[in-house]
């Protein structure tokens, strides 16, 4: 059958958008925090049940990157996932609470002692997800906290008893298991890439919109990344004379190759695909961004 695209269109917007609404409304739960599970017996898996609470952080963590979630529902839920998730002592974020019982019901991963694999680990695939959410959506000092978690786990390597890398988790007395993990270290990379350093591609442009926290400028006013773009190989250093934090500067003055462009000040700045295109193959080219 042919059925008019314009018509597909309009008919899964409308059941995304009633998708949206459906969790935002009723997985929101009166403990502050999303559920993100059913079991197979179709029973909610997360919240206070019978005076124990259950939470995981992959029930978060969708909600606030598809931006089904409020404002205020990541604010509350962000504190209270420091609260059952956070780890005291290590600082790691835990997968998920613990449920003290087996739950054959949900998936073996609650077959594992809490605290090692899916099962309560600080497990690195779902914090570094978690952190992209939080940086996509604005709240950049929360994401920070979770990705410098794990930077901070893996360089006490008299815990971690590894070298410093991306481990697919951490255990329970914060060891870091299995060396590297593919879908953790992409998703890193993209967080720090797109999120952190904010450098990314907009209908073909480049965008750069930092959002580098003022923990990061704290031994130093100048950091940079260097990436390829259209082929053309660019080196962006961030300027942060008075080492201001997220949120509180904005993109002053813009630099290419030593030539000064004009800007608008704004949080971001949009290079066009034509500019990049221009710019030498063989040669790397140099974008100073001066915050203030």
């Amino acid at each position: 059958i042919s059925v008019p695209k314009t018509k597909l269109i309009n008919d899964l917007k409308k059941k995304a958008d009633w998708m949206y609404a459906h969790i935002r409304n009723n997985e929101w739960l009166k403990e502050g925090f999303f559920n993100g599970y059913y079991n197979n017996d179709k029973q909610r898996v997360e919240g206070n049940i019978n005076g124990l609470m259950r939470m995981t952080l992959t029930g978060q963590t969708f909600p606030i990157m598809s931006g089904i979630a409020t404002t205020e529902q990541i604010k509350e839920l962000v504190n209270n996932v420091r609260k059952y998730l956070k780890d005291k002592k290590l600082g790691g974020f835990h997968l998920n609470t613990d449920f003290k019982e087996e739950q054959l019901n949900l998936g073996r991963a609650f077959s594992f002692v809490y605290g090692d694999k899916e099962n309560g680990a600080f497990f690195n695939h779902m914090a570094v997800m978690f952190a992209y959410a939080l940086y996509k959506q604005g709240f950049v000092n929360e994401g920070y906290e979770v990705i410098s978690s794990i930077y901070k786990m893996a360089s006490d390597t008299q815990k971690s008893k590894i070298y410093p890398c991306l481990p697919e988790y951490f255990n329970a007395e914060g060891r870091g298991m299995y060396s590297y993990l593919t879908g953790s270290a992409s998703w890193f990379i993209l967080t720090l890439l797109t999120q952190t350093f904010g450098v990314r591609g907009q209908n073909g442009d480049l965008l750069i919109e930092p959002k580098l926290s003022g923990e990061q400028f704290k031994s130093t006013h100048k950091i940079s990344i260097t990436r390829t773009f259209a082929a053309r190989k660019l080196k962006i250093v961030f300027i942060n004379p008075k080492r201001l934090a997220a949120g509180k500067y904005r993109i002053k003055r813009f630099k290419l190759n030593a030539e000064w462009i004009p800007v608008q000040e704004a949080p971001q700045v949009v290079i066009s695909r034509e500019v990049i295109l221009n710019l030498p193959k063989q040669k790397l080219n140099i974008i100073e961004i001066h915050l203030g």
